[in-house]
């Protein structure tokens, strides 16, 4: 069974995994866990033949397939521990699964219409999310926070502030803020406890997309339609510059996790990467065929991940714009992507760090998928002490 491919193939025979010397590998549909087709056998044998071959390490695995949610999925989230994910849809639910298992948690459903962005407050206690209102385009958006384990409403933060869709909503690194994005053309700033407005963000002229703020909370980050970004003082509101060079609408912006250098993603099918202090564009990424949605760092901001309308995600040395994986599985345009690495221990007799890297990603086909990224990876070892 061919599992994957580039210039060679890698393969099963046998269930014995077999390499041949490829630099990076692409994903394809045949290879389908959610179908059963490999099993756990199979990907312990691709896991074997990853340690064996170093030179793999761009390989990404299709581990889950979460189905559940009766519309779109437009936006993904890991908690901060990585043992689970939420997700936002077209239905008007917010789903919470156990990322280990692939088993849904609890469905949220205090939404009244479609949920468009979703993420966990940085201790992993609450959601925030935003969408639509019940009344659709043209009128005030939902904004709510979430108990993240029993889905209990805790705020309704947006009592009609935003006068259009809430697109986007982010905390800020301490917990203590909300920064909001709408289809009314504003950033808005909030304080996170008390659900207080604390400020609106203006100068935009089109739909406002995304929202993000910087890892040491001093800015935010902003794209809309309007086809730039904007960089804003998260503390005066002043705004500090504007990334213009995109040629159609943009949809998201990231932060790099040293706050160093800015990722955004446009419908004019490319991902950009800027100079956050200087503005100065760094790499323009091209190999999407369809719009570019969404846009995350890896979190040692060695790479970054792109969803696509065009059914792929895409990871991509940020500098050099090298496309290292595309990943392909889904039926549908893809709405989200979202990160989460971390190290992780075992054996008895040595203790071997590993690096765990997964992705997730949405998709109008009603489905999350589950990457599992560089498995088996060794970064170091520390052995007991001998007699």
């Amino acid at each position: 069974m061919v599992l994957a491919f580039s210039s060679n193939m890698l393969c099963l025979e046998g269930g014995q995994a077999v390499a041949s010397s490829l630099a990076h590998l692409r994903l394809l549909s045949s290879l389908n866990l959610r179908d059963n087709k490999m099993g756990f056998g199979g990907y312990t044998a691709i896991v074997q033949c990853l340690r064996q071959h170093p030179h793999l390490k761009d390989f990404w695995l299709e581990k889950f397939c979460l189905e559940g949610h009766s519309n779109a999925v437009t936006c993904v989230a890991w908690s901060p521990d990585g043992t689970k994910v939420a997700s936002g849809s077209d239905d008007c639910t917010i789903k919470i699964w156990n990322a280990l298992t692939a088993e849904l948690i609890t469905t949220l459903q205090d939404h009244s219409s479609f949920v468009l962005s979703v993420v966990w407050s940085p201790d992993g206690a609450k959601l925030l999310s935003g969408g639509f209102g019940a009344g659709g385009v043209g009128t005030p958006g939902e904004l709510l926070v979430c108990d993240g384990v029993s889905g209990r409403k805790i705020l309704d933060l947006n009592n009609e502030e935003h006068i259009d869709v809430v697109s986007s909503a982010t905390w800020s690194p301490d917990g203590n803020k909300i920064a909001s994005a709408a289809w009314d053309d504003t950033v808005k700033i909030w304080n996170a406890l008390t659900g207080q407005l604390l400020m609106t963000l203006e100068g935009h002229s089109h739909w406002v997309h995304c929202v993000v703020w910087s890892p040491d909370g001093s800015k935010v980050a902003s794209a809309a339609w309007d086809e730039t970004c904007k960089i804003w003082d998260a503390l005066t509101g002043e705004l500090i510059t504007t990334l213009k060079g995109h040629s159609r609408y943009v949809e998201c912006v990231a932060w790099s996790p040293d706050g160093t250098k800015i990722g955004s993603a446009s419908h004019d099918k490319s991902v950009k990467i800027w100079d956050a202090l200087t503005g100065a564009l760094i790499s323009t990424l091209t190999g999407h065929t369809g719009v570019v949605l969404s846009l995350q760092w890896c979190p040692d901001g060695t790479k970054v991940a792109s969803a696509s309308h065009d059914k792929t995600a895409i990871v991509w040395d940020p500098i050099s714009g090298e496309q290292i994986a595309t990943l392909i599985g889904h039926t549908g345009p893809l709405r989200g992507v979202a990160w989460m690495q971390t190290d992780v221990s075992g054996h008895s007799d040595a203790v071997t760090r590993t690096r765990v890297s997964m992705l997730v990603t949405g998709s109008d086909d009603m489905t999350l998928i589950l990457w599992d990224g560089q498995p088996g990876q060794e970064l170091s070892q520390f052995r007991g002490h001998e007699s």
